[in-house]
């Protein structure tokens, strides 16, 4: 038996797979590049570590990709070979990627959870619940599995400043802004590298519309992101948002093509159709478009990449994006295609994201679509009676205001003020600081205001 960097037991056979197996967790917390290949050197050390096993299907899991599927069934066979005499811990980890693979998400968080019941400080099962219930849409619960372990973290216990990247994050979504710069900062002033907490703090000052705030403080950390994994590029998509509401329309695609979707990067020439990468591109896209701003061809790369993941239904959000991608393109036929797929995943309700693509999902793709027609009235109709259940999509409530973007443009080419008016207000009840003054929002009322509509 070993332990990991917070005295966790480990099963392997010898020390050298065990440390590799707890750096590739300690570094998924730090979202480091090196994940995949510290379980490669720990499976080479020890091929019947079960965990290692269990831990790279939860990370094939997590990249949201149909074609992994048949390689997390692999790594789940593998580590229910291996898996007599391992710990409990241990055992839940296996778990929940037998759950995982299954589609029955709340389970595998589950799993987390009794994992934390008994180790409180295991900041990986801390990092994986957090992950999978933001792409269910359920902060409120990441945020109670932070606050149930806060006492058993400090400045002694090993990835500390992890911890407080994770649980400021889950304050901010929380709405708890104070409370959550505070954290972030203090694991940011531990570790400048931190770009879970760098992250978590260009939130806040989204939230609260501190936009020159957040591009100094994107710009001041930015350089010490050489061994962090894709999770830099949408940081970069944050300062590209800040960028956007200064009116930096040159910034904005200096920092898309270099950062967001600069298709040269190896981290994206690894894995060019990573799901959080393509959310970001055609986010951004479509937020300069409605700003005026011309952006050329550059809606084409990411429908090349999409129009053959039609029937990848792996996550509600990236699924309206993908909607978003194909309608940009006019590509109207595949948009049908994809919302089929998402129609069969619904029909099947034994896995936890039928609902999900139900409630949120589908309408904002369908939504996505008019909106790109310039059906204004359809987008109402399909985005008004779910706008309260848009965090089923997943993501967080910057990333979902894409979609609350597209409904309040929408109710306002209809004419009805006083229905925008609410909408603004509800928009911040959810803990947009005056969303009025944000570019989207304040052109669509200057507009209305013009029009006299």
């Amino acid at each position: 038996m070993y332990t990991d960097t917070r005295g966790h037991l480990l099963t392997a056979t010898s020390s050298d797979a065990a440390a590799a197996c707890s750096l590739a967790m300690d570094h998924y917390m730090e979202r480091k590049s090196d994940v995949s290949s510290q379980l490669q050197s720990a499976l080479e050390h020890d091929p019947e570590c079960a965990v290692a096993h269990a831990i790279q299907g939860l990370m094939l899991h997590g990249a949201r990709h149909l074609a992994f599927k048949p390689m997390v069934a692999e790594s789940l066979q593998q580590a229910q070979q291996f898996e007599s005499g391992i710990s409990e811990r241990e055992q839940l980890y296996v778990r929940a990627l037998e759950f995982a693979h299954a589609g029955q998400l709340t389970k595998t968080v589950s799993c987390y959870e009794s994992i934390l019941d008994k180790n409180p400080t295991d900041g990986f099962a801390l990092s994986l619940c957090q992950a999978e219930l933001f792409w269910l849409g359920d902060m409120n619960r990441s945020l109670a599995a932070s606050s149930l372990v806060a006492e058993h973290w400090n400045e002694s216990v090993a990835g500390y400043g992890e911890y407080l990247a994770m649980r400021a994050f889950d304050l901010e979504e929380a709405g708890q802004y104070q409370q959550a710069e505070q954290c972030g900062r203090i694991a940011v002033d531990m570790n400048p590298a931190n770009i879970w907490a760098t992250h978590a703090v260009a939130h806040v000052m989204y939230m609260q519309g501190r936009h020159s705030e957040g591009v100094d403080w994107i710009s001041s950390l930015q350089t010490h992101w050489q061994d962090v994994g894709q999770m830099q590029f949408h940081v970069w998509w944050h300062k590209c948002l800040f960028h956007l509401e200064r009116g930096e329309y040159e910034a904005v695609l200096q920092g898309y093509d270099e950062w967001v979707r600069n298709r040269d990067h190896a981290l994206v020439q690894a894995l060019p159709d990573l799901y959080i990468d393509l959310q970001n591109g055609a986010s951004m896209l479509w937020r300069l478009e409605f700003a005026g701003i011309d952006v050329g061809s550059r809606w084409h790369e990411m429908a090349e990449l999409v129009v053959h993941r039609l029937d990848d239904v792996a996550n509600p959000f990236t699924s309206a994006h993908f909607a978003v991608i194909l309608s940009a393109v006019g590509d109207f036929d595949s948009c049908s295609k994809l919302i089929g797929a998402m129609q069969n995943i619904i029909s099947d309700q034994s896995i936890t994201l039928s609902e999900h693509y139900a409630k949120a999902g589908l309408p904002a793709a369908q939504a996505a679509v008019a909106h790109r027609k310039k059906d204004y009235q359809s987008v109402v109709a399909l985005l008004h009676p779910v706008r309260h259940d848009l965090w089923m999509m997943g993501g967080s409530h910057a990333q979902q205001d894409l979609f609350f973007q597209m409904l309040v443009d929408a109710t306002a080419h209809t004419g009805d003020k006083a229905a925008v008016s609410q909408l603004l207000n509800e928009i911040e009840q959810i803990g947009f600081v005056e969303p009025s003054q944000l570019s989207a929002y304040n052109a669509i009322l200057e507009r209305s205001k013009n029009s006299g509509a």
